[in-house]
């Protein structure tokens, strides 16, 4: 190492402002990456209801589908054209930055009120994380933010000492570097400190991985609901079983998009993948679940409030990745029955009311695939053929 320029009563005040240095810039990243803010351009009275549309002051770093926050009110939203066509991505998105369509008003127990023209809209959630209505959600947010403070902790200390050593022994013509082969003592206590954190972390969250991945509802339980989600190449569909119960029947109810469950209930979901890795988040239930070919993964949430949520794919597949989103639909219990109960009665009639393989409609050949072939559930002892 170079011997320094700076001198001894010096090398302090370096080292406090590099520290600072590194605090600023950390500040700096959190107000880069803040949630947005805005406004209504016009009012919004209560008695716009579903479909109706509005216009934002600046809808650009909004979501396109998912829930903003009017005042105290909740709306869950899709940003469309002004045809009203939905606006998800590309060329479409800069033309349409700032024009929504109402899907539900006073969503998650808020109640839907007279708004004025500038009124404050803003995305819901913190900085990291949308609004949680999962019940494990508190115990991943705070495990999330244990390890955001351990790390941002260490990230200041270590980038401050390394702008103090890059400032403070400066090398200079001459002068030759003092060579070092190590010290076993400090190597032996920043290799135990962070195998200490690691242990303690990780015994921190074993109830909420046992909690998550392990406990999962038994199907056929009381108050479980389930449904099967098959991903392929740039799509999620989806399967709920009808009027009967049952799956594989002539009354089941496929989707593509959309998944529509009843609130109040576990969701219990068995996913597959066609063709490569795909993994299921619902970023407001904090549920984050790999999609492997030749398994059958099961996962579960419970539905504490009615809404719209989006449902993404956390794992690059392809070149579509970024498209490749859906909806969560949680309804009232009544609503969903006749609902399921419309839907059933519709592909009941499409399949003519015979249980056969070749499903109607354009996703049938992905359940055609999956009724025909049976793969077991490896996860947590399971081995039941899905």
């Amino acid at each position: 190492m170079a011997q320094s320029n700076a001198t001894p009563t010096s090398r302090p005040v370096l080292l406090v402002l590099a520290l600072a240095l590194v605090v600023l810039l950390c500040y700096g990243m959190r107000v880069a990456f803040e949630k947005p803010s805005t406004a209504l351009k016009l009012a919004l009275p209560a008695s716009a209801g579903v479909n109706a549309t509005f216009t934002l002051e600046d809808g650009s770093r909004m979501p396109g589908t998912g829930n903003l926050l009017v005042d105290d009110e909740l709306v869950a939203v899709q940003r469309i054209t002004a045809e009203g066509s939905p606006v998800n991505s590309g060329i479409l998105l800069l033309t349409n930055q700032h024009t929504f369509k109402v899907l539900e008003r006073g969503a998650a127990g808020t109640k839907a009120v007279d708004h004025a023209a500038g009124a404050a809209v803003k995305e819901p959630g913190t900085l990291f994380f949308p609004e949680n209505f999962a019940s494990f959600g508190d115990a991943v947010d705070e495990l999330f933010y244990l390890i955001l403070w351990i790390t941002g902790i260490a990230f200041i200390l270590t980038e401050g000492f390394f702008l103090f050593c890059l400032f403070s022994f400066w090398g200079k013509p001459g002068m030759r570097a003092a060579h070092t082969h190590g010290n076993h003592k400090l190597e032996l206590i920043w290799t135990l400190i962070p195998a200490v954190i690691l242990v303690a972390i990780a015994l921190l969250q074993a109830g909420m991985w046992k909690s998550m991945k392990m406990e999962i509802p038994e199907a056929g339980a009381p108050n479980v609901f389930e449904a099967q989600v098959a991903a392929k190449q740039f799509e999620w569909n989806f399967r709920l079983a009808g009027s009967d119960g049952k799956f594989a029947t002539a009354d089941d109810v496929p989707a593509v998009g959309e998944l529509h469950v009843p609130v109040g209930r576990k969701v219990r979901i068995v996913q597959r993948s066609m063709d490569v890795i795909h993994s299921f988040f619902l970023p407001n239930y904090r549920v984050k679940q790999d999609v492997v070919p030749g398994l059958a993964v099961p996962v579960w949430f419970d539905t504490s409030r009615a809404g719209r949520f989006p449902i993404m794919c956390a794992e690059l597949c392809g070149l579509g990745h970024t498209k490749m989103g859906a909806t969560l639909v949680v309804h009232e219990v009544a609503e969903f029955e006749l609902w399921l109960k419309a839907e059933s009665t519709k592909w009941a009639s499409e399949n003519d009311g015979i249980d056969r393989p070749d499903w109607s409609g354009a996703s049938s050949k992905v359940w055609w695939w999956w009724d025909q072939n049976d793969v077991a559930v490896h996860y947590q002892g399971e081995t039941t053929n899905r």
